[in-house]
């Protein structure tokens, strides 16, 4: 974790040096200060030791576990990371304090108020300056190196080995495994099928859904080993040395050659190949590798196994699906979560197998549900805590007193730490540096909430945890990578996926959250304020997130070195939040998301080192032209909230990314999407990458297209004659990727007739009437549109034959967009559409499903058809089709849904009829 928080800081020292502010406020107000000058100097010097101490910390931090030299001087380390952050961060708000006044007079004052500060900083600077080089001597005093610590925490000096938890596996008959049966009866099948060819198989999931007792208890079965003519099965770690993996490999291989197997420990690195080559070369072989983390495990040995046509086996375990990636085609099998009656089966087996029936006692049997809920189906968690229930006493005194302290015996009870915080801190101890940070602030989130992917990125940014690695890549890019990366090894769960399968919602384990919880507050990375009776925020946490009353946390003067506060708990009194934000000048994040504020304090227009405020869906109704104060703001969330206007003040904000201020109602009424004007300075702000929604003008149109990074922009109170011009502004927007246009009244014609496609169009909403009442030629040339809605376009011509052919495409919804009576999907239209919604057409009277059309087809929706009175005959053709929704139909349509069209529908696995 010490790496971790040196790479953020080193982050924030980049972005401090860097940025445009400071060299702003230095230029104009303190030049000449040698003090500054030394500030900068210093701070420099100390990003250099930093980075060298991070090098080390990058090979020692996860090689390390129960060194008290090392941890004595980590933790020495980590104090001074901390006071470098905070020294960083008063040097920028002081910065920022002075840049926020209103003029060059109240300029002047900051300054003088500050320069004593400053000096302080500096002084500061230099006592960090030695206290680097402290720890630098104390570390060679005591030498801690690298080697040392391998040598301290392992029996082999030449490789960290993790420790093998494949025996709590081994020590379970396969008799007394409970779930996986599908999952067992696969794997055995694949190893015993006749294929010639060398096969990979690989099992995935997060750590401690069973891969290890899964494929042990294959392994050993003697029709699996009689199959083949050698085996060989062996842990592989973090750090993996290649000679050991394949001495381990060559040792199983040879059992039964004893002078080989003594010369194994002499062999170098070509001669055990070399040996396992010739050995195998005509022999079918099974190499069971377990709890690969990485790619490069594989591809350092893989030479070393013969593609013999003799019918090779590797099955591979991991936890990263990257590494899963390795096997062939169709032979992967990903573990879930048990079932709830496999869970009770394994959870009585293991709490209660010191009873003749193994059965629960009626007595306990709320409380052993309710404990068992926090498991959620992982098996690990479930065998760790019903064996620590095993030696309690069975009393519901005692088993509530357990449920309530399950959250602090997770991270101090000694048996838990041995059977499911190892296993869930190899997996965090293995994360790369950059994606520590990353995962601690997921378990910011309330448990079993949704963490969504835009906020999430928007969030890691605002904290300076995401790192800048290119010109033509964004800071929101790189991390949604990192997501993807945390899924990929399990760490957090997709819950939702977009129509084209890119993950918009992600879970994270109660257990996971539970382990990241006891870190994050042992780190003082941050806190969760939950239903835990807390009364302060002891030792000075770096984020907080309040999730309950917590009526008697104070939130004083104590709290100042927090950077992100984030509430999730709606019923707090808004003089509360106005009490606690007077005191978190430092901050970087603020989240009042939901909370019942209607006013937004003054403190907050004081945090100049703001990056993130989300004030969506509170009742606040007016923003105040302080706001230009906040000029290092990066996301400004005002989101279904009362607030009509936008002060001028707000094209002051430089560094803004994102500005969301749209608010809808009914989607089926023609005003239900609204933006808000903005100034048209606004276009000046060269960073803004989303624009959502925003009121369109005549000025405004024509200044757009100098917003080259725009990702998304969506606008509102759209008229005919800014089309044109609109059109030549998004030609300037090469990222762009997402478009929504509202017309201002429902008889407003879009003619969009000779315009050129945007070639990196996604998503498309459109509403308006179109010229002649057709489908604009252009729509035929979006080459990258995948999903499409069309609202109130006035359509006389069937649209469908237009956009058939946009091969992309797989989201079409028609909203009030077509006035005709026939639709027609031919065959061979629309390869890829797998979502399909038509609504208040209501001249519709028959919709034509061909044979062969639409063929990846998952949801179908019809609402509003009024004149449709026949489940459409082609439906029967739509042999993908999962979901067919039906609401506010017409009495003869359901009529015929429930009689003849039965045997149209027959194949769809739900067919749903709202009322």
């Amino acid at each position: 974790m010490a790496e971790a928080l040196v790479f953020s800081v080193l982050l924030k020292i980049g972005a401090v040096i860097g940025e445009e502010v400071v060299k702003a406020g230095s230029s104009k107000l303190l030049k000449g200060a040698s003090y500054l000058r030394n500030i900068q100097s210093n701070i420099m010097h100390i990003q250099s030791e930093l980075t060298v101490m991070q090098s080390f910390l990058r090979k020692a931090d996860v090689q390390t576990d129960n060194n008290e030299t090392f941890e004595a001087w980590l933790g020495e380390v980590r104090k001074v990371a901390n006071i470098v952050e905070d020294i960083i961060d008063e040097y920028a708000y002081m910065i920022g304090q002075i840049e926020g006044s209103s003029n060059s007079v109240s300029k002047k004052f900051r300054y003088m108020k500050n320069c004593i500060s400053l000096r302080e900083i500096n002084t500061q600077l230099k006592e960090v300056r030695d206290q680097l080089d402290r720890l630098t001597k104390m570390r060679e005093g005591y030498s801690i190196t690298i080697s040392d610590v391998r040598r301290r925490n392992n029996e082999s000096p030449n490789a960290w080995i993790r420790p093998d938890l494949s025996a709590y596996s081994n020590a379970v008959d396969e008799d007394e495994i409970v779930g996986n049966m599908k999952e067992r009866d696969q794997l055995s099948q694949w190893l015993l099928e006749e294929d010639s060819s060398r096969v990979i198989i690989s099992i995935y999931g997060m750590g401690g859904l069973g891969k290890t007792t899964l494929v042990n208890a294959i392994y050993e079965r003697e029709e699996i080993k009689r199959k083949f003519d050698c085996c060989a099965c062996v842990s592989v770690s973090q750090s993996f040395q290649v000679e050991d993996l394949l001495r381990s490999i060559s040792k199983q291989i040879f059992a039964n050659e004893v002078k080989i197997k003594t010369e194994i420990d002499r062999m170098d690195h070509r001669d055990i190949v070399d040996r396992l080559q010739r050995y195998m070369q005509n022999k079918s072989y099974l190499i069971v590798l377990d709890d690969i983390w990485d790619k490069n495990a594989w591809l350092s040995i893989s030479h070393a196994f013969p593609v013999n046509n003799c019918g090779g086996k590797v099955v591979i375990t991991t936890r990263n699906k990257d590494v899963a990636l390795l096997a062939n085609e169709n032979s992967v099998i990903e573990l879930t979560a048990l079932s709830q009656d496999e869970s009770w089966n394994l959870f009585c087996r293991k709490t209660f197998g010191k009873l003749r029936e193994k059965i629960c006692p009626s007595h306990l049997v709320a409380w052993a549900k309710k404990i068992l809920e926090k498991c959620q189906g992982l098996p690990l968690a479930i065998v760790a805590i019903g064996s620590l229930l095993s030696f309690k006493e069975r009393t519901e005194r005692e088993w509530r007193m357990f449920y309530d302290q399950l959250s602090s015996e997770l991270s101090s009870n000694s048996d838990l730490s041995n059977w499911v915080t190892n296993v869930l801190n190899l997996s965090y101890n293995n994360l790369p540096t950059h994606l520590k940070n990353c995962f601690l602030y997921c378990s910011l989130f309330p448990e079993d909430s949704a963490i969504e992917r835009e906020m999430i990125i928007r969030l890691w940014v605002a904290e300076g945890f995401v790192e800048q690695r290119g010109r033509e890549t964004t800071l929101e890019e790189f991390a949604e990578a990192y997501l993807v990366e945390l899924a990929n090894r399990s760490l957090l769960q997709v819950v939702r996926r977009d129509v084209n399968g890119r993950a918009t919602i992600y879970w994270m384990h109660d257990l996971v959250r539970d382990i990241c919880i006891a870190i994050s507050e042992k780190e003082f990375f941050g806190i969760v304020c939950d239903n835990r009776c807390l009364t302060g925020l002891k030792g000075n946490p770096r984020r907080v997130t309040l999730q309950s009353q917590c009526e008697n946390l104070q939130l004083d003067g104590g709290s100042s070195k927090l950077r992100s506060f984030l509430l999730f708990n709606k019923q707090l009194p808004s003089s509360r939040i106005e009490t606690a934000l007077s005191n978190f000048k430092l901050m970087r994040v603020l989240s009042l998301k939901s909370s019942n504020i209607v006013s937004l304090p003054n403190a907050v227009f004081e945090l100049f080192n703001l990056h993130y405020l989300d004030l969506s869906r509170t009742k606040i109704k007016v923003i105040s032209k302080s706001l230009g104060r906040l000029k290092l703001l990066q996301t400004l969330d005002l989101m279904e909230t009362l607030v009509k206007q936008l002060p001028h003040e707000i094209t002051k904000l430089t560094k803004l990314r994102h500005l969301i201020v749209f608010s809808h109602h009914d989607y089926r009424i023609f005003d239900w999407y609204s933006g808000v004007p903005v100034p048209v300075e606004i276009c000046c702000l060269k960073d803004l990458q989303t624009l959502d929604a925003i009121e369109a003008n005549q000025n405004l149109v024509s200044q757009l297209g100098s917003l080259a990074m725009l990702r998304t922009i969506y606008l509102s109170k759209v008229k005919g004659s800014y089309i044109s011009g609109l059109w030549f502004s998004f030609s300037k927007m090469p990222h762009l990727i997402e478009l929504g246009i509202y017309a201002c009244d429902e008889d407003e014609v879009l003619n969009f007739e000779g315009l050129k496609p945007l070639p990196s169009l996604e998503i498309f909403a459109l509403q308006g009437k179109l010229e002649g009442g057709e489908i604009p030629s252009v729509f035929s040339s979006f080459g990258n549109l995948r999903f499409l809605i069309l609202r109130w376009s006035g359509l006389r011509v069937d649209p469908l034959s237009s956009i058939s052919h946009i091969s992309n495409l797989t989201w079409l919804s028609l909203i009030r967009a077509y006035e005709g009576e026939v639709l027609t999907f031919c065959s061979g239209w629309f390869p890829n559409l797998k979502r399909l919604h038509l609504v208040d057409l209501l001249n519709l009277t028959q919709i034509n499903f061909e044979e062969g059309t639409t063929p990846s087809m998952l949801r179908l929706g019809l609402q509003g058809l009024r004149s449709l009175t026949k489940v459409p005959e082609g439906v029967r053709y739509l042999c993908s089709l999962q979901k067919m929704s039906i609401q506010e139909m017409p009495v003869e349509f359901i009529e015929n849904l429930r009689g003849d069209g039965q045997a149209i529908v027959q194949h769809i696995a739900v067919v749903k009829i709202y009322d």
